[in-house]
């Protein structure tokens, strides 16, 4: 880690959200033990990133730009699915892929974030 990275949040299996400062808007990052999976403009972002990733127990974006979504998304539920494409596109570009109102795919990411937020609860044993 560098001077300008700062932890934002850890996680027990590793992973981590860092923060990088810059002279341009700060980014945040999604690290794991091997170095970084993510980077994002913003922190909220970052964190649901981590959730998608910890409740589909870690995806493969690598060459992502020929398959469109990692395979472990694509098969995954339909909340999933749409917080993956509202973290790496947009709530409108979701909403549009689905056919559904925007409050639609704001109310999957916000449950997706709760069943992340459920997960990591567990394995801290507070849940």
């Amino acid at each position: 880690m560098n001077d300008d990275e700062t932890v934002v949040e850890a996680y027990d299996d590793g992973h981590r959200i860092v923060r990088e400062e810059r002279n341009r808007p700060d980014a945040y990052h999604f690290d794991g033990p091997d170095g970084r999976i993510a980077s994002f403009e913003i922190p909220q972002a970052a964190r649901l990133y981590a959730d998608l990733y910890a409740l589909t127990g870690g995806f493969d974006e690598a060459q992502t730009g020929r398959r469109g979504v990692p395979p472990l998304i694509v098969g995954a539920d339909e909340e999933i699915r749409m917080t993956y494409l509202t973290v790496r596109l947009s709530v409108t570009y979701a909403a549009r892929a689905f056919d559904v109102d925007e409050s639609v795919v704001r109310d999957a990411v916000d449950e997706i974030h709760a069943r992340g937020s459920e997960l990591r609860s567990q394995a801290d044993g507070n849940g």
